[in-house]
């Protein structure tokens, strides 16, 4: 893979996990009309899913991805200075 496909890939991947774990955040923190008390649920897919959950999933997938998009980013950066 080229270096400058490698880092678009990497920057683009990054770009989509933090938008996902800003989604989580927000997920979790979400309390909607119900005031805190009860439970709390967000639409995915159709289905009505509990928004701590969906939250906490999306900032999961969000952290690997992360770290999926920083190994890319190094290991582009790395074949740089070997050459």
């Amino acid at each position: 893979m080229s270096r400058h496909l490698r880092s678009l890939v990497g920057l683009t991947l990054l770009a989509l996990s933090l938008l996902v774990g800003v989604y989580g955040l927000f997920a979790v923190l979400y309390r909607g009309d119900s005031g805190g008390n009860g439970d709390t649920y967000v639409t995915l897919g159709g289905h009505q899913v509990d928004a701590q959950r969906a939250g906490a999933v999306a900032v999961l997938v969000s952290f690997i991805a992360i770290l999926v998009a920083w190994l890319i980013l190094r290991r582009g950066r790395r074949e740089r200075s070997d050459s």
